[in-house]
């Protein structure tokens, strides 16, 4: 009887696992999806990285620079955080899209909460390359995607 309780609790928690996995709110898209984003989006060709935009679902539109540093400000209060978003949230003036042309451009991207936030990074083996450039590179790299996934009002999309 002991034997069954306890495969069954082991499999109960496999499959909350399984759930919990497959809905993180943390996605990269890789270059595939990286393209497709700034092909629908913007009319930006050479979009600067890193860089975090946010996007309402319900408005369909991109926050501006100041309202969505606003909002990320409210996640968080570590300095990190608050440095990253400050240097790292770009203006979005040159997005324009809605929730069905990004849809189709980027089948992996859902629309089931508030805000998408879309943050275009680079892998882990150049973030090494490129610290030198900004300082606390790599930790603040690691602090946006801890903070980021956390979100129950948003999902955010890596491009790595």
């Amino acid at each position: 009887m002991n034997k069954k309780l306890l495969i069954s609790a082991a499999l109960a928690a496999l499959c909350l696992a399984n759930v919990n996995a497959s809905d993180t709110s943390l996605q990269p898209l890789g270059q595939s999806g990286k393209n497709s984003f700034y092909k629908t989006t913007s009319t930006q060709t050479k979009p600067s990285f890193p860089a975090i935009y946010v996007y309402s679902v319900k408005t369909q539109q991109f926050l501006s620079q100041d309202k969505a540093r606003a909002y990320l400000g409210t996640l968080d209060s570590q300095e990190l955080w608050k440095e990253a978003i400050t240097n790292w949230v770009k203006d979005s003036a040159q997005f324009n899209t809605t929730n069905a042309k990004l849809s189709q451009a980027v089948p992996a991207i859902k629309f089931d909460r508030d805000y998408v936030i879309y943050y275009d990074n680079l892998p882990e083996t150049m973030l090494e390359k490129f610290k030198a450039m900004e300082s606390n590179l790599i930790e603040k790299d690691k602090i946006l995607r801890s903070i980021l996934s956390l979100q129950s009002n948003s999902r955010t999309y890596t491009t790595y």
